[in-house]
């Protein structure tokens, strides 16, 4: 039996009506073998997630995973962080928490 949660693709509408993945000019069709950054953004509990996540990601589609893990909650990622996880991965999920 496999996890008991779905892997969706939320496209998000930004001001001009066009979607995120458009806005963007990227969008992925599968995580099939893809690098896959997950970014810990230090919430409760989103280190858990991501780990379950990542497991999916792997097993499922056999993407490879990045992980890191921002500094303080509520500071932005350094631009350091950032753009090496821009230059190593195709896609990125980052963490939130309850």
């Amino acid at each position: 039996m496999q996890a008991g949660f779905e892997i969706i693709n939320p496209a998000a509408r930004v001001s001009g009506g066009d979607s995120a993945d458009t806005a963007a000019g990227k969008r992925i069709a599968s995580p099939e073998r893809l690098r896959i950054g997950l970014l810990d953004n230090g919430m409760p509990h989103a280190g858990e997630f991501l780990t379950h996540l990542g497991k999916a990601l792997e097993q499922r589609y056999q993407s490879v995973l990045i992980t890191r893990r921002k500094g303080y909650t509520a500071r932005a990622a350094e631009t350091e962080l950032l753009n090496e996880i821009v230059s190593q991965c195709d896609a990125v999920v980052t963490g939130f928490g309850v």
